[in-house]
């Protein structure tokens, strides 16, 4: 089965074992989810089935929002309340504008440390198996883009906790956002609360609980809870292909604005492209109205490469094929 599923995630078992389970009740080996989510958090896990898998890579770039809930004088070695507390003070005295005040220098493009309990590679293995064997390194820090860090609430006493608002780049550690806050407030912090509430066009008021789709499934069209690509890549441009022109796409031919149903559009844009005047990721969709449903389909995945002052057309991935429906019921047409 092709496709993408908003998974809602629940607390307590890693983004691996959610992806067995989604593997399970889809009958599909290949699935893959579009950016981890630690143990403790809940929330959207969006994944992609079949040959949507080969654009996952495209969607890891997404932005991401939270809502988290940091507790103050408490701190773990995993940065979050499931780890071994290593340190505890008193801070009754910490008020809301003692932390807004900080917040900006967490905004932008910072640096920062991933957690020791984490996925990232070090010297060739991943920090949470050197943890979990008691071996330390040196974990080298690197660059992310925080866009929103907002203090929603406030709830003052020994261990004051506060819910934030968070909105990241890719590969952003809420966990060091809260261990670095509390550091530089001199009294430590650690996530006591994580619900992702987007990644990308996947939103948390369209995710499927797990659960639900065991339930589910039995008697359910697994059809019916998947996403279709065409709104998933929502946020790229998206250009429709013209009919004549998908057999030579499905043999990666060369492929200008003329194949293309509105050329001038795609001109455009390309030349916004070149101009410099176009700040977002030159890679786009080429789409095709499947002949039976009449919906529109990624056809393939393209993107802009500048060559000699002007742009030219790449592929990065093909999914429509000279076997699919989409070629052979048009051309009997």
């Amino acid at each position: 089965m092709d496709g993408f599923v908003n998974v809602l995630k629940p607390k307590g078992i890693t983004s691996h074992d959610a992806v067995l389970q989604v593997r399970k009740i889809f009958g599909e080996r290949r699935v893959g989810h579009l950016g981890t989510l630690d143990p403790m958090a809940v929330g959207v896990l969006p994944m992609a089935l079949g040959c949507y898998t080969r654009l996952s890579e495209f969607l890891l770039d997404e932005d991401k929002e939270y809502l988290t809930e940091f507790v103050f004088g408490i701190s773990t070695d995993t940065c979050d309340l499931d780890g071994r507390i290593i340190s505890r003070a008193q801070c009754s005295r910490l008020s809301a504008s003692d932390v807004t005040r900080l917040l900006g220098n967490y905004t932008g493009r910072i640096k920062q440390r991933p957690p020791m309990y984490s996925a990232v590679h070090v010297k060739g293995q991943r920090l949470h198996q050197l943890a979990r064997r008691g071996i330390e390194v040196q974990v080298p820090e690197r660059e992310v883009d925080v866009y929103e860090f907002r203090l929603l609430h406030w709830k003052p006493g020994p261990h004051p906790r506060g819910m934030f608002h968070l909105r990241v780049g890719r590969g952003t550690y809420v966990r060091s956002l809260a261990r670095d806050l509390g550091d530089d407030l001199g009294c430590g912090a650690a996530v006591s609360y994580l619900l992702r509430t987007r990644v990308g066009s996947f939103a948390f008021k369209d995710s499927v609980p797990l659960c639900s789709m065991k339930r589910r499934a039995c008697g359910y069209p697994l059809e019916g809870f998947l996403t279709q690509p065409v709104q998933v890549f929502s946020n790229f441009p998206q250009f429709e292909i013209r009919t004549d022109a998908l057999s030579r796409v499905a043999n990666g031919g060369p492929i200008g604005p003329g194949d293309f149903t509105a050329p001038d559009e795609v001109r455009a844009w390309m030349e916004r492209v070149c101009a410099g005047k176009w700040d977002k990721s030159t890679v786009f969709v080429g789409l095709y109205r499947h002949p039976r449903t009449k919906a529109h389909e990624i056809a393939c995945v393209l993107s802009l490469v500048p060559v000699q002052g002007k742009c030219r057309i790449k592929y990065e991935r093909v999914l429509v094929s000279r076997k699919s429906d989409s070629i052979e019921d048009r051309g009997n047409t």
